[in-house]
């Protein structure tokens, strides 16, 4: 059974000390009923170019996703760009990994970069992330959904 993080850098919940837990390595994003393997991937980057993310759209996506303002006052900006991911039936391009380097970069004035996964390459993730079954099931009903408005 794993145990909590004991230490945190900055006094920052989000910024836990390595090895001081026996919680394993993996990082996930969820987004609804998917949860996306971070470490699978950025293991998928393979040499592909960072595209900018332009700061309209960056500022739309982060005023949907979870911000810890305390966090964004010290994440560093230079650990690289972020991952994007590209869903069925046009309900959206979330962005998976990087939002509070984004969030960052878009206050100080900066370019965001994110590497970017065609549709494809999103189930490839999500496939080995949860599962064949599941993942196809979530992908499938993504599909067949309607593009909302507010969806990046």
């Amino acid at each position: 059974m794993s145990r909590p993080f004991s230490r945190y850098h900055n006094n920052c919940p989000r910024c836990p000390v390595l090895g001081a837990e026996d919680i394993p390595s993996d990082e996930y994003y969820n987004l609804k009923w998917m949860r996306l393997n971070i470490n699978i991937a950025r293991e998928m980057v393979n040499g592909r170019t960072p595209v900018r993310v332009e700061p309209g759209a960056l500022k739309r996506w982060l005023e949907h996703t979870r911000i810890d303002p305390q966090h964004v006052t010290h994440v560093p900006l230079n650990v690289g760009p972020g991952l994007k991911v590209t869903l069925p039936g046009g309900c959206g391009e979330p962005i998976i990994d990087g939002n509070h380097r984004a969030a960052r970069s878009l206050r100080e004035g900066k370019n965001f970069f994110v590497y970017v996964f065609d549709e494809a390459e999103t189930l490839q993730i999500l496939r080995r992330s949860m599962g064949t079954h599941l993942a196809d099931l979530i992908w499938s009903a993504l599909a067949e959904s309607r593009p909302h408005p507010d969806d990046l």
